[in-house]
């Protein structure tokens, strides 16, 4: 009986043993992604093949854009928000209104504009071919394409026809 404790408890520790080592090695090029100065990044590195110089420089390309998208992003949610205050107060259109739709809609250009910059400096950045890969990635993901309004319009133009 005692040795086929042993034999079994055995072959637990040699299964936990083979796991975590399995474990280990498996996840080793995520650990080291966490290790860069930049992880929510270090998958780019990964995918298209970057240089630690071309790393390093669309690592600093993001620290700079960033602040200043936050701050976009935070003066379009204000003016959601002041948008949807007017609108809960009357239920025509009024002068104010207006304004802050073309406002919100400046401000919306703008960060557009700077995101297609910033996305265009990125992919110089990498080797032509990769360049070429990552800005076919940002226009799957990326609002800049296929707006949500206008699918609806078309999706609604469809059912009309």
């Amino acid at each position: 009986m005692k040795r086929g404790a042993l034999i079994l408890a055995l072959g637990v520790a040699l299964c936990a043993t083979a796991f975590c080592g399995f474990y280990y090695a498996g996840t080793a090029s995520r650990r080291g992604m966490l290790r860069e100065p930049q992880p929510e990044l270090a998958w780019l590195k990964q995918e298209f093949h970057l240089g630690d110089a071309e790393f390093a420089r669309i690592t600093q390309m993001h620290e700079a854009y960033l602040p200043q998208c936050q701050e976009r992003c935070q003066r379009i949610a204000e003016q959601t928000r002041r948008l949807q205050s007017l609108l809960a107060e009357t239920n025509t259109m009024t002068p104010e209104i207006q304004a802050l739709l073309l406002e919100r809609a400046k401000t919306r250009a703008e960060c557009e504009t700077a995101m297609l910059n910033h996305f265009l400096a990125v992919s110089q950045t990498m080797p032509p071919e990769q360049g070429r890969r990552y800005l076919a990635w940002v226009e799957t993901q990326s609002s800049l394409w296929g707006q949500a309004m206008e699918q609806q319009h078309q999706m609604g133009h469809s059912h009309h026809h």
